[in-house]
């Protein structure tokens, strides 16, 4: 498979309507609007000040604030996959899953599992380049049953932090390709883009 082949499989069906996915967003975000009043008024009913400065503080800078899709990508490709932070790069995108878990969003379910797939196989990748062979181990150890019950063809790749150059192995070398991961963050960014894009529609 070329990169090219790579970026068509995570391709969007541009057939599904973005109103219906995005009308559903709106409604989740109406939800997190409400619960976020409930807390404040929870907190200033108690008198606890201090964590509520704390809390405003956190949301002026939250990743979902204006969907910022930028700060979305950056936490993927700057923060969790170069400090090896698995356990939190497996939660962010376990929590977007979770937002398109509804019947109607089935393309979008598909499109980001794929997505998902790509973006932790490119962790892996990045620990061996970087020279932490135990950051896969450890990542495989957490998460590899999981990931064998996915099925996805999976299992060829617990053997990759013990081959001797992965990067030249015919199954593994186009995941180590500058194309694929250039491939990878255009289609991640595409993807929360275009959900993103529909919300501001509907919120204006």
């Amino acid at each position: 498979m070329t990169w090219r082949e790579v970026i068509n499989d995570w391709s969007c069906d541009t057939t599904t309507p973005l109103s219906v996915n995005s009308t559903v967003w709106h409604d989740k975000m109406e939800n997190m609007l409400y619960a976020e009043e409930l807390v404040r008024e929870f907190l200033l009913f108690r008198g606890f000040t201090n964590t509520l400065q704390a809390l405003e503080t956190e949301l002026s800078t939250d990743i979902g604030k204006g969907f910022q899709v930028d700060k979305i990508l950056e936490l993927i490709f700057l923060v969790y996959i170069p400090k090896f932070q698995a356990e939190k790069l497996v939660s962010l995108l376990c929590f977007f899953k979770k937002c398109f878990s509804s019947s109607s969003e089935t393309v979008l379910t598909a499109t980001l599992s794929k997505l998902e797939v790509a973006i932790l196989r490119y962790y892996i990748v990045h620990a061996l380049q970087s020279g932490r062979k135990d950051k896969v181990v450890e990542f495989f150890g957490i998460n590899g049953n999981d990931l064998l019950q996915r099925g996805q063809d999976w299992a060829p790749w617990f053997a990759i932090p013990y081959l001797k150059n992965p990067s030249l192995d015919p199954q593994f070398r186009i995941y180590f390709s500058k194309e694929w991961v250039e491939a990878l963050r255009l289609s991640v960014r595409n993807f929360f883009s275009e959900i993103f894009n529909g919300i501001h529609i509907l919120l204006t």
